[in-house]
């Protein structure tokens, strides 16, 4: 496995899984095989120069052996499909980008970039959505604290996954802590902030949270605006 960024701590067993994984995709594909790249804990994109229905009808029967390993089943593109959907997907493809290890074959990124401007209205789009979900899910409650709990609890992922990008548009080191740039940089409560990224690992906690959605509501509001009139 060769790192390429080395953002992860990889286990035996998960370097053994993603292993397993590459060789089923190295014995289907054979001189097709570009690269498996991981991105995330159980995440991975693997890369061939050509993909037909029965390749597909190859792999499908695996994919219950890469689960039990602990994987997602993976993204199959090829290198070409990658760069040309760079600008309709920048803020995904952006983060495989930033955050990736090369598991096998040869690295399929060499050149590629996501245009600033691109993840920035993406980063707009999403941080609107972000505000509305909050907003109609609040109407939705209906009152019930139960799920107003939920509501905040399903919304941490995503709030991460724009704060990170927002981050990384400033300039922000790989790695950044979100919270601690969200109270530097866009003026937000870092301690609602993080309480709220917290609820990915504890979401038992987001009822402690729901007095403080006025709040959290106002944040949205503050992040969208940010992306709204953002200038790199």
């Amino acid at each position: 496995m060769d790192s390429v960024n080395e953002p992860f701590t990889w286990s035996a067993a998960r370097t053994r899984a993603l292993d397993r994984l590459a060789a089923d995709f190295v014995r289907v594909f054979h001189d097709r095989f570009v690269a498996l790249v991981a991105y995330g804990p159980a995440e991975a994109v693997a890369f061939a120069a050509a993909i037909t229905a029965a390749d597909l009808a190859a792999l499908g029967p695996l994919a219950e052996a890469w689960h039990r390993d602990g994987l997602a089943t993976p993204l199959v593109l090829t290198p070409d499909e990658f760069r040309r959907s760079l600008d309709a997907f920048p803020i995904e493809y952006s983060a495989i980008l930033a955050s990736h290890v090369l598991v096998a074959g040869r690295d399929p990124f060499a050149g590629m970039r996501v245009d600033p401007q691109d993840v920035r209205r993406a980063c707009e789009v999403q941080a609107k959505g972000h505000l509305i979900h909050l907003r109609q899910g609040w109407l939705e409650a209906a009152g019930h604290d139960d799920r107003l709990a939920d509501l905040i609890a399903d919304s941490a992922a995503p709030l991460r996954v724009l704060l990170t990008e927002l981050a990384r548009l400033d300039g922000a080191a790989e790695g950044c802590d979100p919270a601690a740039w969200a109270g530097t940089h866009a003026g937000l409560d870092a301690g609602l902030i993080r309480a709220v990224l917290d609820l990915e690992q504890d979401p038992d906690r987001a009822a402690q949270l729901v007095p403080r959605l006025p709040d959290y509501l106002s944040a949205a509001e503050q992040l969208w605006a940010l992306a709204d009139t953002w200038r790199s």
